[in-house]
């Protein structure tokens, strides 16, 4: 059997994550954060504050791997 992703070095994963100039709607905060999110319904980009966790948007995006990705939630239909 081959592994398509060896095993992480690091004992925690992080995404980078891009700081908006942007202002909360819910808590007036500026700590707004945009960084791609893997869903059930797939890969999309999120606009999300810091502060509240309020997501501002969530746009639809393509893989970052370069493959097709086929979310479970699609079988369930």
């Amino acid at each position: 059997m081959t592994m398509v992703f060896g095993r992480p070095e690091e004992p925690e994963l992080t995404v980078t994550r891009t700081d908006l100039d942007e202002t909360c709607p819910a808590c007036g905060g500026t700590a707004v954060q945009g960084y791609p999110l893997l869903e059930v319904t797939g890969w999309c980009l999120v606009a999300r504050c810091a502060d509240c966790l309020h997501v501002l948007r969530r746009e639809p995006s393509p893989t970052p791997f370069g493959f097709s990705y086929v979310p479970y939630s699609a079988h369930l239909r």
